[in-house]
């Protein structure tokens, strides 16, 4: 008995959410380009990812965890992003960990109208820096 092997349509719609994860990335990723920042995806490597993007603005360096997803879980989504900044500093040997953010893609809305989210504390660090 021949199995059957799955279509590329079949193989494209097993995993929906992954691909709007994977536009909302590269949505995005487009959008800092447009508007002068270098920005790049990363490579997904299991327990030691390293964010969705990196992206250097005014030549500093920002590790972003990008999510797409209707129901909002801001302290894993938080956790992730920490966890993935500290990966990419250990992965390139770097002194100090990048800052990282959280985009969350905002429903009816253009990718210019997604939500940062960072916490008080790495706010008041940004801000307290020195350019």
């Amino acid at each position: 008995m021949k199995t059957a092997t799955p279509s590329m349509t079949q193989v494209k719609m097993a995993n929906p959410n992954g691909r709007k994860g994977a536009q909302f990335e590269t949505d995005v990723m487009k959008f800092l380009r447009s508007v002068g920042a270098l920005a790049e995806r990363l490579t997904k490597a299991g327990a030691n990812d390293e964010g969705d993007l990196v992206c250097i603005v005014s030549g500093k360096t920002y590790i972003l965890e990008l999510k797409n997803r209707k129901a909002l879980n801001l302290p894993e989504f938080w956790s992730e992003a920490q966890v993935e900044a500290l990966n990419y500093a250990k992965a390139r040997g770097l002194g100090e960990v990048p800052l990282s953010y959280v985009i969350v893609k905002r429903r009816n809305a253009g990718i210019d109208k997604a939500w940062v989210i960072q916490d008080l504390t790495q706010w008041l660090k940004e801000k307290n820096e020195k350019h």
